[in-house]
């Protein structure tokens, strides 16, 4: 029955894949039609509409649409379309994994909108850029971007981007392994998203809490939001999200279920929606998933075929958290089928791009896969060495602990320090008052006392 699952499951995904094919074809159609009646920004707004419809199905014909936007703009001589047009080419280039020429064309269209002063549009370019940063691993000039959007988006008050900002800053923050900045500017988009009614949107940033949610060890919860998000996406036709989110069901049941079998599903069902949507980034991810378990089953044929192909499209896109993924997976997989000299080069591999680009979370694995290597190795110089980075991180961290007990310390002591100055203050105070009451208890009877001795002189007198 196991074997007989791929088949149906390609099945099923065929079948929807043509079903959902007919549904956007119907709209292909209908836009073509209307683009065919149409003159001047009217005109490019549909073509717009039509790449992304065709995004989601065929990157080529999304190309092909951009193209002929743009043509028509320069020979009607519409400047104020020009960065919406670069904009759209720009997400097609960077949806097909060429980073270079979607920095390209989205560069040129942020000049073309601060010309036109049409700051929604500049805004979302903004994000774009940034998420292309992201895939580059370049998470400092990727903060940036959204930072530039979410103020342009206070400043002309535009909560729907500012929503995307917040979301798309947050991917970065859970890219670092900074949970805690990932759930705060993801919870602040649902807010947003929620005062929008904008429930695609709310299905996207409610799919990322719940991944934040599953780093914090609440499975049950992660996994409540991830399917309330499925039910969205499918019925919006998400492909594009609806592939991660895929993809993320597998690595819950895979990595905290131990169920392979529906980990594979899921995988397979986001390979499909990868290969349907054409998302280069996305077919990297889940084929090293899919690999995992594959090397888990000791198929490593099939296992290597899979890391390989991931490896491959990381490489040719530029995408560096991937070619991280399965440099490190790779090494494992070659550590389990005891082939510990190129379980190190692919762990060494892995480490420089770790290195490079800031990815912490891989330092301290690669430093234990490598020390058991070295000791299946014999080889006891290898082994002192990763020992010896072990040591080190063990006690930097110590170093961590011990200045944070005495910050925690030295906080204490001088909250006491305020504490006992606080106290001497207060009986000061009292002490004042104390006199303060003295004195005009004094007054008054002094008063009273004087008051009396002139009534007294007055009355000897007459």
């Amino acid at each position: 029955m196991k074997t007989k699952i791929p088949f149906i499951l390609v099945f099923c995904l065929f079948f929807l894949a043509n079903v959902t094919a007919g549904v956007d074809q119907v709209k292909i159609d209908s836009l073509t039609k209307l683009v065919s009646t149409q003159k001047g920004q009217e005109r490019i707004e549909s073509l717009i509409q039509l790449s992304e419809i065709y995004r989601a199905v065929s990157l080529n014909k999304s190309q092909e649409t951009d193209s002929v936007a743009m043509s028509y703009t320069e020979r009607e001589h519409i400047e104020s379309m020009n960065g919406v047009v670069l904009l759209s080419m720009g997400k097609t280039a960077a949806l097909s994994g060429d980073y270079p020429l979607a920095l390209d064309y989205m560069e040129r269209a942020l000049k073309a909108l601060e010309k036109t002063k049409n700051y929604l549009v500049l805004s979302k370019a903004h994000i774009h850029i940034g998420m292309v940063y992201k895939d580059l691993a370049k998470y400092d000039e990727a903060i940036t971007e959204f930072n530039k959007a979410s103020e342009i988006a206070r400043e002309h008050e535009l909560p729907d981007q500012q929503a995307g900002s917040a979301t798309s800053k947050a991917t970065v923050y859970f890219s670092m392994g900074d949970y805690s900045n990932a759930a705060e500017n993801y919870l602040e988009a649902i807010h947003l998203y929620k005062d929008l009614n904008d429930s695609s949107m709310y299905a996207m940033a409610a799919m990322n809490v719940g991944l934040v949610y599953w780093q914090w060890n609440k499975t049950d919860l992660a996994l409540n939001m991830l399917l309330e998000a499925k039910v969205v996406m499918e019925r919006k036709k998400q492909y594009v999200n609806l592939g991660r989110l895929l993809n993320n069901l597998g690595k819950i049941y895979y990595q905290d279920f131990k169920d392979t079998t529906k980990a594979l599903v899921y995988y397979n069902e986001s390979l499909a929606m990868r290969e349907l949507t054409g998302h280069q980034l996305g077919k990297a991810i889940v084929l090293a998933n899919l690999a995992n378990i594959y090397s888990d089953r000791k198929q490593f044929d099939l296992a290597f075929d899979h890391y390989d192909k991931s490896l491959n499209i990381s490489k040719s896109i530029g995408y560096k958290e991937g070619i991280a993924l399965a440099s490190y997976y790779l090494g494992i997989a070659y550590k389990k089928n005891q082939e510990f000299k190129k379980s190190n080069a692919c762990l060494d591999s892995c480490l420089v791009i770790a290195k490079s680009y800031g990815l912490s979370a891989y330092l301290g694995l690669i430093n234990e896969a490598k020390m058991t290597n070295y000791v299946a190795l014999n080889n006891y110089d290898g082994f002192l060495e990763e020992y010896n980075t072990f040591s080190a991180a063990c006690d930097s961290v110590r170093n961590e602990l011990a200045e944070l007990k005495f910050t925690a310390t030295d906080a204490k002591n001088k909250a006491e320090d305020a504490n006992h100055e606080l106290n001497t203050a207060k009986q000061t105070i009292d002490r004042q008052q104390m006199w303060i009451l003295i004195y005009q208890l004094s007054v008054v009877v002094l008063l009273l006392t004087l008051i009396g001795l002139f009534w007294k002189y007055l009355r000897q007198k007459n």
